[in-house]
């Protein structure tokens, strides 16, 4: 049923920023605590942590089973190939899978990107104003990248439950109305307006609540769109071509970081602009396929 679908897919993809919040939780105690003296080798003790839910996902994966109805689809038939959800009965729905996934990867990415870039560097920019040294401004750092970081993370979880009564209410194409227009306005004001940088960072809320937030509904919305067979096929492909798109965004992070030289007004320019893509997500929602209470194609 329509309803069950949105809400099962909606509370798995809360791991998501619970995920963040035990990564920044281990990021903390381990290279802020337990090798705080030794920056040069506690990233790698921070990556080593990352083997432990890599060895359960291992472990469950040996006792998932296939649908039944996915099972019987593929008994007689060829394997899924790429080529066809492009074929021209499926083509459509493709298109409008890709038009949310990559307006919100992007989004979403670059947000995340220059979070910790952004708030180490107004951090930076208020200790001078404060007289801090070295250990002072140090600490500041640290305390606000993990305030901007636990604030776009809270945002993120409520907004992730908040997919569910807007999807099952208004509809799948509503909502992403009301979270690409949401992405926009929290991304232009948190990093447009005039206003004290430790508030700053605490409209990261917002950000997350939108940005980070409709990821809530591709759990239940990408799957809605192909048949059984095709159905794991299209929802990865449309989901995780947006991380090619911006793997090479990690070269412009990196150049735009060196080139703003700790200055905050660089990322924020950065940032401010890259609200206008949500913007681009309303105007192509015309051709986003709306799948409330539609039965799921066989």
């Amino acid at each position: 049923p329509d309803d069950q679908r949105v809400e099962a897919g909606a509370l798995l993809y809360t791991s998501a920023p619970l995920g963040l919040f035990l990564a920044t939780f281990v990021t903390a105690e381990v290279a802020g605590d337990w090798f705080a003296h030794d920056p040069a080798m506690s990233w790698r003790y921070v990556l080593l942590f990352g083997l432990i839910p890599a060895g359960v996902a291992f472990v469950v994966r040996a006792f998932v089973r296939e649908p039944e109805r996915w099972t019987a689809a593929t008994a007689h038939a060829a394997p899924a190939r790429l080529r066809e959800i492009f074929a021209p009965e499926i083509r459509a729905r493709t298109a409008s899978a890709l038009i949310v996934t990559l307006v919100a990867l992007i989004t979403w990415w670059t947000c995340n990107a220059f979070l910790q870039a952004l708030a180490n560097s107004l951090a930076g920019a208020e200790a001078v104003t404060r007289g801090l040294d070295a250990t002072g401004t140090a600490a500041l750092k640290q305390e606000w990248i993990k305030l901007a970081t636990t604030s776009f993370n809270w945002g993120g979880l409520i907004g992730t439950l908040l997919t569910i009564p807007i999807a099952k209410h208004l509809g799948r194409r509503k909502l992403f109305a009301v979270y690409f227009a949401g992405s926009a306005l929290a991304v232009m004001l948190a990093c447009g307006l005039d206003i004290p940088s430790e508030t700053r960072l605490y409209l990261w809320f917002f950000i997350g609540l939108t940005v980070f937030g409709i990821f809530g509904c591709f759990p239940f919305y990408l799957p809605e769109l192909y048949p059984t067979r095709l159905r794991s096929t299209g929802s990865g492909f449309c989901y995780n071509i947006g991380r090619v798109v911006t793997a090479g965004g990690v070269f412009a992070v990196g150049a735009i970081a060196q080139g703003a030289q700790g200055d905050p007004e660089v990322f924020l320019r950065t940032l401010f602009m890259i609200g206008f893509v949500p913007i681009v997500g309303l105007l192509l929602l015309h051709w986003v396929i709306e799948t409330r209470g539609q039965k799921m194609p066989d």
